[in-house]
């Protein structure tokens, strides 16, 4: 068996990104940047009022000082006369700063006499309450790289750069394939050894998550005729998730359907709990995952080799799992002849994440990490982490609570 270690780095290896397409910027949003975006024009584009209130020469200021109000200034509009020391104009934000102002002094600080005048509570300094000209993004400079996943934020930021159409990565499309002859649907009152299949629906939510778009190409059973079918149907997609039938009992049909199929199989087995039977393997482009049938193992091998190699596939240059240190808020018992990934739910307290273990009745157990946000990582052996013990430890796909 391989380690976790190098597990993931044979998953990521094999991963590259997808082909790029063109997108109306409004359809975007969770996509990732395909090229790099330089901006096309300063931002802001001239000196601008952050607040509403009056552009003068700061050395006019004073409190107790009045000043002559010669026009007003909106939005959208500019003085076209330089404003003489000792004269202001009433400007709204965003308004550009007339020539002979250096700074603005909030209305509230200000009172209105007769006369067209204003009167002054307070002196203000010179560049005070001013954006100036290109603080924001420089023409030619680059303001985003590609790689970068297109959030809300990025998403005003093309706007800002003129980006009314993007290069990004196709998403990545994920089939998902259950085995298992005992699984019915949840809609149904399962009887007669049946249980209800749940991996598929997990499977959908964690795609969603990961930026994937999942397909659920069905449930396949372990006929070997129907179940090889499904299996070639699913090398179609950009990943192929199957769960259950990849480890070594006589039902567990996949392996061997794998390579008849022509996939290379590149490792099969990590020496981890749970998720011990974790299958890699490649079909020209496609990654082919077999996750275990167990739920948390399906669930935690999904997070920790599939999730990744999504964001890779969709061109993202921080694809790679962050794994964090934090301290034990309990005792964490490890009894296991491999790595161990235990459920945890982490908090934060000041600086320091504290990691609470879970119960949990093993790797069947998917209410178990209902609540939950991380797995804890323990080196191999029985023995105790005691509370106030360094743990480490990485989030669910946005399970971060503030990281």
């Amino acid at each position: 068996m391989i380690s976790i270690n190098e597990a993931v780095e044979i998953v990521l290896d094999a991963a590259e990104a997808l082909p790029t397409i063109t997108l109306p910027l409004e359809r975007a949003w969770g996509y990732v940047l395909a090229e790099s975006v330089v901006a096309d024009t300063d931002m802001p584009a001239f000196d601008r009022s952050m607040m509403d209130g009056y552009a003068l020469a700061a050395s006019a200021s004073g409190d107790g000082k009045e000043v002559q109000v010669i026009a007003t200034v909106p939005a959208g509009h500019f003085h076209p006369e330089p404003v003489a020391d000792g004269h202001a104009v009433k400007i709204m934000t965003g308004a550009p700063l007339p020539d002979g102002c250096d700074a603005v002094i909030p209305v509230e600080l200000t009172s209105e006499p007769d006369g067209g005048r204003v009167r002054l509570h307070s002196a203000v300094q010179s560049g005070d309450n001013i954006g100036f000209r290109g603080e924001e993004m420089k023409q030619g400079e680059e303001i985003l790289a590609a790689g970068t996943p297109v959030d809300p934020a990025v998403a005003a930021v093309l706007a800002q750069a003129g980006k009314s159409r993007v290069s990004v990565h196709r998403r990545p499309r994920v089939g998902i394939l259950v085995t298992g002859t005992e699984l019915v649907d949840p809609g149904e009152v399962p009887a007669g050894g049946k249980i209800r299949e749940s991996n598929s629906f997990g499977l959908v939510a964690q795609c969603l998550t990961w930026g994937a778009e999942p397909v659920r190409i069905g449930q396949a059973g372990d006929e070997r005729r129907k179940l090889a079918a499904a299996i070639s149907a699913g090398l179609e997609y950009d990943v192929l998730a199957i769960t259950g039938g990849v480890s070594m009992g006589e039902f567990d049909l996949v392996p061997d359907l794998l390579a008849d199929l022509g996939v290379e199989i590149m490792f099969h087995k990590v020496a981890q709990k749970p998720a011990k039977p974790m299958l890699f393997g490649k079909f020209g482009p496609t990654l082919v995952f077999g996750l275990p049938g167990n739920p948390v193992a399906c669930f935690l091998g999904f997070e920790l080799y599939a999730g990744p190699a999504i964001r890779r596939l969709a061109g993202e240059s921080e694809y790679r799992t962050r794994w964090h240190q934090g301290v034990s808020a309990a005792d964490f018992k490890v009894r296991s002849d491999r790595e161990h990934l235990k459920p945890a739910k982490v908090e934060r307290e000041g600086e320091i994440w504290r990691a609470h273990p879970v119960a949990t009745r093993g790797s069947a157990d998917i209410c178990s990490i209902v609540g939950t946000n991380a797995f804890a990582r323990f080196k191999q052996g029985q023995y105790i982490v005691p509370a106030g013990e360094t743990v480490e430890f990485f989030f669910h796909r946005g399970k971060s609570d503030g990281v």
